[in-house]
């Protein structure tokens, strides 16, 4: 995919518009650099504003550790969809196993929901008890009863993984107990949080929950997050024997949002305290700037065989991404797109990416839609832009 510059065709045009755009317009302060905005002792993390996709912050968001409890994440993105698409029905009933009662009941002394083994329990109260209460027996229930038996379930996790993108992520049961293989990397499960809130906002929406009764038992619930850090909205916390404490908690503060992921941290206590400065950093740190107002044309875009041999392009709305309150120089962004077009064009139509990248990271790409219709050509403009390909190439 050929890279294009603003309104021009010299290479780097655009990333200097881009700096002269930020210096005259949004003023640069100097307090910090990029690199000390955000500091932590975790081995791996990452922040993500969802609201943008900006990724204000990524410390080997790459590398592959064992995923624990964060498999439960996608054990109810399963039976979410599994939902969605009418196979079960929230009073669907589900047997409570021995192996479940056994394995994640009360006899095995792991998290649970206490369900009575042979009982039958419906799949609403299943995924608040694994939501709520990180209940093993919950999680192992409904794979049974999805899935028939864990693997298969767990081959269905794997093939929602490879849907959404998680390419380094591998499931091998729907605990993350004792789970020899298994393994997955923080930007997977930035994903995987991606998917939940975008395409499952019932699922997200049980992250929130404060308790969670079942058989009379009261239940609270285990990400105490909820309760200590104002703006927290859920989600889940982790621990490996190897790979040591990890979070993964979504925070709404004056109207935006913010996805904070840790793992790899020494004991709760560390865990607690990386997590919560992770927080504060997101939201102090970071600011939202808008790059081009609604309706401002950022570049134009080659077109084949239309009317035109060009097109503006502009955002959806305005283009926003979230950047750190100092030194910015380091920003660069580019118009990427599969081109040129080839007409018909449509005005609205995605048809290119703003790419921000920092430190050749990508930090945020932002989809650009045509400014406005390039109807076909007759077979002279097709003849002509065919010619031009031919003798001087596009770029």
């Amino acid at each position: 995919m050929p890279s294009v510059p603003a309104g021009d065709d010299r290479s780097g045009a655009f990333e200097a518009d881009v700096k002269l755009f930020l210096v005259f317009c949004l003023g640069l302060l100097t307090l910090t650099t990029m690199a000390g905005a955000v500091e932590t002792a975790a081995p791996r993390a990452m922040i993500v504003e969802t609201g943008t996709g900006s990724i204000l912050y990524s410390k080997a968001a790459e590398r592959p550790f064992a995923p624990a409890n964060f498999t439960k994440l996608m054990t109810a993105a399963v039976v979410a969809d599994a939902l969605a698409k009418g196979e079960v029905q929230p009073e669907t009933s589900y047997k409570v196993s021995e192996h479940a009662w056994r394995t994640g009941g009360a006899p095995a002394r792991v998290t649970t929901m206490f369900a009575a083994v042979r009982s039958s329990v419906p799949v609403d109260a299943l995924l608040k008890g694994l939501v709520v209460q990180y209940a093993n027996d919950a999680a192992i229930i409904l794979a049974e009863g999805i899935g028939g038996t864990e693997e298969a379930f767990a081959a269905r996790m794997n093939d929602l993984a490879r849907a959404i993108g998680m390419r380094q992520t591998r499931f091998v049961n729907p605990t993350g107990l004792n789970a020899k293989g298994a393994r997955t990397s923080l930007s997977d499960i930035a994903r995987l949080v991606a998917h939940v809130q975008t395409d499952r906002p019932d699922l997200f929406g049980l992250y929130r929950l404060a308790e969670f009764e079942w058989n009379k038992i009261l239940q609270t619930n285990k990400t105490t997050f909820l309760r200590d850090i104002p703006g927290v909205s859920g989600m889940i916390m982790a621990y490996d024997e190897t790979d040591g404490f990890g979070a993964v908690v979504t925070v709404e503060r004056d109207g935006r949002r913010m996805l904070v992921l840790a793992s790899g941290l020494k004991s709760p206590a560390e865990r607690d305290a990386e997590v919560r400065a992770l927080i504060d950093a997101a939201f102090a740190e970071f600011a939202r700037v808008t790059l081009y107002p609604a309706d401002v044309v950022v570049t134009t875009v080659r077109v084949f065989g239309g009317t035109e041999t060009r097109v503006a392009v502009k955002g959806k709305t305005s283009v926003d991404v979230t950047l750190p309150n100092g030194e910015r120089d380091e920003f660069r962004a580019k118009v990427v797109y599969d081109g040129p077009i080839r007409a018909p064009v449509t005005a609205g139509s995605t048809v290119a990416m703003l790419e921000i990248r920092v430190d050749g990271r990508l930090y945020q790409q932002v989809p650009l839609v045509a400014a406005a219709d390039v109807p076909a050509g007759t077979m002279a403009n097709r003849a002509r832009d065919g010619l031009r390909e031919l003798l001087v190439g596009w770029w």
